[in-house]
């Protein structure tokens, strides 16, 4: 009988995933950070366990975290495009209330 090992960083990825999709509306900075961390933990441990997959045990844990992270990823985005977005139309009508209060 053989001994496995954990896989390493399989329990990281799935909390940092989990943590970016928790803090995906955090303005999209924490989300992204968090989202972007796990991603390439994921990537190293993957090429990992793809070369020796008799050897370790986890990769539930690290798939289940990768897809966390890329859902608290695309979230993150989309909410940081939409205060950026939010702030550029703000500042686009800052001059026209000037205009308008003449």
């Amino acid at each position: 009988m053989e001994n496995k090992q954990q896989l390493p960083n399989a329990t990281l990825v799935l909390i940092f995933g989990i943590a970016s999709i928790v803090t995906c509306f955090c303005y999209g900075f924490l989300g992204l950070v968090f989202g972007i961390i796990a991603l390439v933990l994921a990537k190293k441990a993957k090429e990992l366990y793809l070369t020796n997959p008799e050897l370790y045990i986890g990769y539930e844990n690290l798939n289940a975290g990768r897809i966390c992270a890329i859902i608290g990823t695309i979230l993150s985005s989309l909410y940081l495009l939409i205060i950026i977005g939010y702030i550029i139309f703000i500042g686009a009508l800052m001059p026209w209330s000037e205009i308008l209060n003449q």
